[in-house]
């Protein structure tokens, strides 16, 4: 069946990694010193475990349903570290935090152009994990990424997240597209997984990272190393 739509993944995807322990280091950096202003007494070394699996473990719930999932997870940790850090300064800490974050991660520079061809004929969507979703709309505007899609969905605006099959279903009702129609472009193992789980073909890009989120597909997908390769599986 030709392919009508295709989905794209962002971190890892659209967006190249770069020193991910430095850029982890310098989030941790912002974190510990937003949380020194408002009590915190130990030290940077005793603090940095606290940090680990930040983004890993059950996202906490919200009953009033205010906060983005990011800030729920920092006021999690500033309770268990007996922190009271106002929102206002803890989303400031946050953005903060990502803005230094993203000093070690650069967009391909095919983006643009295998997005741009690939959607003069096709409907696009964005289909991203991410616990903060107005810094990635911020970021598709500082970029100009946002005009090349025709959807654009966050898993922490959307409710669920890669790989639950909900949002890549809601991309399908948004785009107005059958599963067999579309494919998923994404470097995770999420992303597979999920695309596969909504009857859609997923395309694994690897760029033979070594770390450990690296997918290792259990099945045989369409493997591609760079976004160009994309343009010629297309039908």
């Amino acid at each position: 069946m030709k392919t009508r739509g295709v989905l794209f993944d962002l971190y890892g995807t659209l967006i190249v990694y770069g020193e991910m322990e430095k850029a982890w280091d310098a989030w941790c950096d912002v974190i510990y010193d937003a949380f020194c202003g408002y009590g915190l007494t130990m030290s940077a070394t005793e603090f940095r475990p606290h940090c680990s699996g930040f983004f890993d473990k059950p996202e906490p719930a919200d009953a009033e349903g205010e906060m983005t999932v990011v800030e729920r997870r920092l006021h999690r940790m500033a309770r268990e570290l007996n922190v009271a850090i106002p929102r206002r300064e803890a989303l400031q800490a946050i953005e903060q935090a990502l803005d230094v974050w993203h000093d070690f991660v650069r967009i391909d520079p095919d983006t643009v152009s295998v997005l741009t061809e690939v959607g003069r004929h096709r409907s696009l969507a964005l289909v991203s994990n991410f616990d903060y979703a107005p810094y990635v709309y911020r970021l598709l505007t500082q970029w100009e990424l946002g005009p090349l899609f025709d959807h654009v969905l966050v898993s922490d605006a959307v409710g669920v997240k890669k790989p639950h099959p909900g949002i890549f279903e809601e991309a399908l009702r948004q785009l107005n597209l059958q599963p067999t129609e579309v494919i998923h472009v994404g470097d995770s193992q999420e992303d597979i997984d999920g695309a596969i789980s909504a009857g859609i073909r997923p395309v694994w890009i690897d760029r033979n990272r070594k770390d450990r989120w690296r997918a290792q597909p259990q099945a045989e997908v369409v493997r591609i190393g760079a976004l160009t390769e994309l343009l010629p599986l297309l039908d």
